[in-house]
């Protein structure tokens, strides 16, 4: 039986560095206030473009990250996933394709997809590789949320991140592989009005934007749904796998909010030793936060252990994916 695994992963966040603690002093918060704050959403400082750089830019450098120990010509297919392309047309893979001086006998496509992006990705890979339509797939996410936020938005503001993740999905494992085992996703279109950026689409291009350029998100829906599907969505997939929380080694979320997993661990009953926490200083790069936590904390995870990782958010959307460290 073919198997597929995730064998490189590399990143890029721009150099820009923005502090939520300087944001709140310029708002005239009160100092207590604002530890408060950031203690709760868990993020000090956060990775921001410059006005002349957008998400392709950023995909292309941490792709050519990935490719100094990827051989270019053995990549099959080439899946990108953003939700603040340079164009809607053409397919911005395609751009990035030719960019990277990549084959052109291989596929490549763009998936909009926030922060469960990831793991759809890897769910298309695992087909792509079981199906033998590839043997090496790269996966690439990168958004530039920054863009299409309201500076007096501090709900917002304050916690989204520029950033970019590139991952090699394979049929051959190697050192430091993770095998790709099985996957839960959902969707509720009804609360697509929590998180939207109305003037992006033909549907809004010719009407008065009336501030429809800048991302609106509902935080309390958000919350409500996060707390409503995945607890219910993780023990399904649990119970369909013969798994338990306990042999479950690590939890890897994509980064929301430090409020959010803390009250995520406390209603699914998990230990909070294992849940990787790690946006103090990247805040949420949207689709490129699981990857990028996987990079960033490899050597926490050993060989044998499992890592369940979950992804939720606009859309509504949200995924599951169980991958064992080998």
């Amino acid at each position: 039986m073919i198997e597929a695994y995730i064998n490189n992963i590399e990143y890029f966040l721009p150099e820009t560095i923005e502090s939520n603690y300087e944001i709140l002093k310029k708002k005239g918060r009160n100092n207590k206030n604002n530890k408060k704050i950031i203690k709760k959403i868990g993020i000090e400082t956060r990775r921001i473009t410059k006005s002349d750089t957008y998400s392709n830019d950023l995909a292309v450098k941490s792709a050519k990250k990935l490719l100094k120990s990827v051989n270019p010509n053995s990549i099959d297919y080439l899946i990108y996933c953003t939700q603040t392309p340079d164009f809607l047309i053409p397919t911005n893979a395609c751009i990035i394709q030719n960019q990277l001086n990549l084959r052109k006998n291989i596929g490549a496509f763009d998936i909009n997809l926030g922060c469960s992006g990831y793991i759809y990705m890897l769910s298309i890979a695992k087909s792509l590789i079981v199906s033998a339509q590839a043997k090496n797939i790269l996966l690439i996410t990168s958004d530039t949320y920054s863009k299409f936020i309201k500076k007096s938005d501090l709900s917002t503001k304050l916690i989204f991140s520029d950033g970019s993740t590139s991952t090699i999905v394979s049929s051959q494992k190697k050192n430091n592989s993770y095998r790709i085992l099985d996957f839960a996703n959902g969707t509720d279109g009804s609360g697509y009005k929590n998180f939207i950026l109305n003037n992006f689409g033909s549907k809004f291009w010719f009407r008065p934007k009336k501030n429809g350029e800048f991302i609106n998100m509902n935080g309390v829906e958000i919350f409500n749904f996060t707390l409503r599907e995945i607890p219910k969505t993780v023990g399904i997939f649990l119970k369909k796998n013969n798994f338990n929380f306990n042999k479950i080694n690590h939890f890897v979320f994509n980064q929301a909010k430090e409020f959010i997993l803390k009250n995520l661990q406390k209603k699914m009953q998990i230990d909070e030793k294992k849940i990787i926490i790690d946006m103090k200083n990247t805040g949420n790069t949207v689709s490129s936060s699981i990857p990028l936590v996987l990079k960033r904390n490899q050597k926490k995870i050993k060989k044998g252990e499992y890592v369940l990782l979950i992804g939720f958010g606009v859309g509504l959307s949200w995924g599951v994916s169980l991958i064992k460290s080998i």
